[in-house]
């Protein structure tokens, strides 16, 4: 009997070892394509200084300076058998994303400049380029995204984009008195955001100002 049971414990145990999954498998590397990495001028080392309709400046800087990474991004699931205790593994490619995280002085004023590859749909290497940045100001902000390019010939399939919470494309608008061509804005209650591409961010707003990038 007791024969038995441990010949049936070690076939379990066998039967388990075989459902683990393989590790995850890299594919290629993906890096951002030039216009995305155009879209900025920032390096990391410049100090950004905005003014105010009052004539009064805040100066932004990054202390990390420009941050690229190289990170891992799942495409297709190859395995997943979670149910035995192993996780899920997939194929990835590792890919390019440059940070320039500007801080004002006190703090109170934090631009999160993030460009960034994600997947177009899932299954397939396919992939596409945004930007997202963040807006806070002594109050919770917002994240606004933007699609650069998708990275796949043929006709694009809006459903496959998975990005949210879009900068609106305007072709004209007004800050403190000075006319911006070609801009990309998000607005959400009384905090306001202002991109342009080949600069970088032109302006911002909150409730008692509206701060526009000195020249």
């Amino acid at each position: 009997m007791n024969k038995i049971f441990f010949l049936s414990l070690f076939a379990i145990s066998l039967f388990c070892l075989g459902c683990n999954c393989p590790d995850d498998e890299q594919k290629g590397e993906l890096n951002l394509e030039q216009r995305a990495q155009d879209f900025v001028t920032y390096d990391g080392t410049e100090t950004l200084v905005f003014v105010d309709e009052t004539g009064a400046t805040i100066s932004l800087t990054a202390p990390r300076g420009m941050e690229v990474e190289m990170g891992k991004l799942c495409y297709r699931t190859t395995c997943t058998e979670a149910k035995y205790g192993s996780p899920s593994s997939c194929d990835y490619y590792n890919t390019e994303s440059r940070r320039f995280t500007y801080f004002s002085d006190d703090n109170q004023i934090v631009l999160d400049v993030l460009l960034y590859s994600d997947n177009y749909g899932y299954g397939m290497p396919e992939f596409y380029d945004a930007l997202q940045v963040g807006y806070s100001n002594g109050t919770p902000g917002f994240l606004a995204q933007y699609l650069i390019k998708v990275r796949v010939e043929g006709t694009i399939d809006p459903k496959k984009i998975t990005l949210s919470d879009l900068f609106e494309e305007r072709q004209e608008i007004e800050l403190n008195g000075k006319i911006f061509t070609d801009i990309l804005l998000f607005e959400e209650g009384s905090l306001g955001l202002y991109f342009k591409e080949g600069q970088g961010v032109i302006g911002f707003k909150n409730t008692e100002h509206t701060w526009i990038i000195q020249e």
